[in-house]
């Protein structure tokens, strides 16, 4: 009876494929305050479409929460998150916000998680405040520094209710994955010279990746992936130097 888990997991991503896929459509307006939530909701039938890529999308995920995790209650919370963290992907791309909306369905799934962990709550709480910290704090150090906006507060929200649904470790593994993510992407857009607006990049996307990533891969073996690629980075850089002083010395 294994594949009835499947099968599930197969009706709520294409559900929420197509939930999701007229949400990214019909949100950003709403978002940027182009139009009210009442003429929003009055495309929820008139201007519904079936989506193919984020169906496909979740129908990828949510299986393989299953083939992975298993079927269990995390697999489930994991799922009614991903919509959340689509729209936050995508939206953040389109106009560079992150709707409320997104981080009000994440708090709701990390309370469930809170409940369900009790004896743990202080780590989840600790996430919270952590998380939101964290990302507050380069947004101040950015205005101070290079007066202008850093870290938007959609990403410190974002944070902040991750923060609340992985706890400690893996909301800190996350700022290191997005950050990691981040250098990668900002790197090739300083190296092709394409900036827009001003050369602000979107944080959210990143967020996003690292999230789903915690979700499969323990906080523990990316820790120690991180440190064999830091320790091997090291020795290439002491071997470039050593190499360098060489040729100086015989020069």
């Amino acid at each position: 009876m294994e594949y009835v888990s499947y099968v599930i997991a197969s009706i709520l991503a294409i559900l929420f494929g197509q939930i999701v896929g007229h949400l990214n459509k019909k949100m950003p307006p709403v978002v940027a305050e182009e139009i009210t939530y009442k003429e929003f909701f009055k495309t929820l039938k008139t201007g519904f479409k079936v989506d193919i890529i984020f169906t496909l999308i979740f129908l990828i995920l949510f299986n393989l929460f299953i083939y992975f995790l298993g079927n269990n209650v995390t697999s489930y919370l994991y799922m009614f998150i991903c919509p959340a963290l689509a729209l936050a992907f995508s939206i953040d791309v389109k106009i560079q916000l992150i709707p409320d909306e997104v981080h009000v369905l994440i708090v709701l799934v990390a309370i469930i998680n809170l409940i369900i962990n009790i004896n743990n709550w202080w780590n989840f709480l600790l996430g919270a405040v952590i998380g939101g910290f964290i990302f507050w704090g380069l947004g101040m150090l950015s205005l101070l520094i290079f007066k202008k906006e850093g870290m938007g507060f959609g990403d410190v929200k974002l944070m902040a209710a991750l923060g609340l649904l992985f706890g400690i470790k893996n909301i800190l593994v996350i700022t290191l994955v997005s950050f990691f993510f981040g250098a990668i992407v900002g790197g090739i857009v300083l190296l092709v010279k394409r900036k827009e607006n001003d050369g602000y990049i979107p944080f959210g996307p990143f967020i996003v990746i690292a999230a789903i990533i915690i979700m499969f891969v323990p906080a523990d073996c990316i820790i120690n992936i991180y440190i064999s690629f830091c320790s091997w980075l090291g020795m290439k850089m002491s071997d470039a130097v050593y190499y360098i002083l060489e040729k100086f010395n015989k020069v």
